[in-house]
């Protein structure tokens, strides 16, 4: 798109053609760095939780797991600085509480129960949303919901849903 303009302004075409060219080229840029700039905001938020599993760290790129591996490193270092280098021995953890506790507690994690916005790529007909069957939708190709992350998880795995 970028060339396009660049030809369209040495060739002389039309000044307004020139710039909806330029205004659409301004805003698929405007979107996809809004899009990269909220997932690394999540990746910042849950970079312990995502380094701790081998899927979630191998869904990352290469520049991802290196955007995270530095993040945590300098959360580390924020911590054990400005904090953990005054506690006793065994409060100074930036993963537990204490070092009674048998699993990383301080950890934050995804909470999946939240509510996300998807939109279906196809028609799944009727969507079963609970264990028990009693929240039952009908989930039709491009409409949007908003739904636990929890029920939908399969379907957005597998390709079926897109989280808007």
């Amino acid at each position: 798109m970028e060339e396009t303009v660049e030809d369209y302004t040495k060739n002389g075409v039309d000044s307004l053609t020139v710039s909806l060219y330029q205004m659409d080229l301004d805003r698929t840029m405007f979107l996809l760095r809004s899009y990269l700039r909220t997932r690394l905001q999540k990746i910042e938020k849950y970079v312990l939780h995502i380094q701790r599993s081998d899927e979630l760290w191998n869904r990352l790129s290469k520049q991802e797991q290196r955007f995270a591996q530095r993040s945590a490193e300098d959360i580390q270092q924020h911590l054990e600085q400005s904090v953990l280098s005054k506690f006793p021995p065994g409060f100074n953890s930036h993963l537990k509480q204490s070092s009674c506790s048998e699993k990383d507690d301080m950890v934050p994690e995804p909470r999946p129960n939240l509510h996300v916005i998807c939109r279906s790529k196809r028609d799944l007909g009727a969507f079963q949303l609970d264990d028990r069957g009693e929240d039952i939708i009908r989930i039709e190709a491009d409409d949007l919901y908003a739904l636990p992350y929890k029920s939908i998880k399969p379907l957005v795995e597998n390709g079926q849903i897109d989280i808007a």
